[in-house]
């Protein structure tokens, strides 16, 4: 072989990986699942930015999970409104974000920070793949503003105001032909612990529980909200 296929082999090698790189630099595609709060009748319909100057519109549930939304990776989830700017064309009006997590499957809770969409919204992502968050696992979100704890079977947890955390309690009991745990929840008033909730509840291997806790926009009152989903 010459030595000029030899460097004209060396070019193509080296632009092969070079157009490799560049796919690999590309936006991946991820799921999104989305959810909102408080608990509402309806659901909240806003915009969601999935590109520049590209935006869909969304019909948020706040009972149950929505149907699967694949779109390109962004750096930030950021959701809003289209409104008339001052130079009279539209603009677009962001109402929450939050930066984006790497996982290929996500979950975006949106809970809104007072009685209207005008109020703005707290943007929380959570890693939605199944090795994260399978089945016969709990995910607790605390979408109020006090501390909860609780243990559910044979782990405690602790979580803060915005934050989630996801338990898979070991040790569960039988009744019948079901498997139960106990579940007692508290939260924090002033330095004291007070008791929110106990009961049993059962741990199955094909579901996993999403269970919030936020205050109703009536009464300020403390509430839990409990979905099922099933893994695919």
């Amino acid at each position: 072989m010459s030595k000029f296929s030899n460097l004209q082999c060396a070019f193509i090698t080296i632009l092969f990986c070079s157009s490799l790189r560049c796919l690999a630099q590309d936006p991946a595609s991820v799921t999104l699942q989305f959810l909102s709060f408080p608990k509402s009748n309806a659901p909240v319909a806003i915009e969601f930015l999935v590109g520049e100057n590209k935006t869909i519109k969304l019909e948020v549930p706040t009972n149950e999970l929505s149907p699967p939304q694949t779109i390109k990776l962004q750096t930030k989830w950021i959701f809003g409104e289209t409104v008339e700017g001052k130079d009279g064309k539209p603009a677009f009006n962001v109402l929450g974000q939050a930066q984006a997590l790497s996982s290929t499957k996500q979950l975006i809770l949106l809970v809104r920070k007072g009685a209207t969409n005008a109020d703005g919204f707290d943007v929380i992502p959570v890693d939605y793949q199944d090795s994260k968050f399978g089945g016969g696992k709990f995910l607790f979100m605390n979408a109020a503003t006090i501390d909860i704890a609780g243990t559910i079977g044979d782990v405690q947890f602790v979580i803060k105001p915005g934050q989630h955390t996801i338990v898979a309690p070991k040790k569960e009991t039988r009744n019948e032909d079901k498997k139960l745990c106990n579940i007692q929840i508290f939260f924090k008033k002033g330095e004291e612990a007070k008791n929110f909730f106990s009961s049993t509840w059962p741990v199955e291997a094909n579901a996993r529980s999403l269970i919030f806790f936020y205050h109703d926009s009536d009464n300020k009152r403390l509430r839990l909200h409990t979905i099922q989903d099933f893994p695919q």
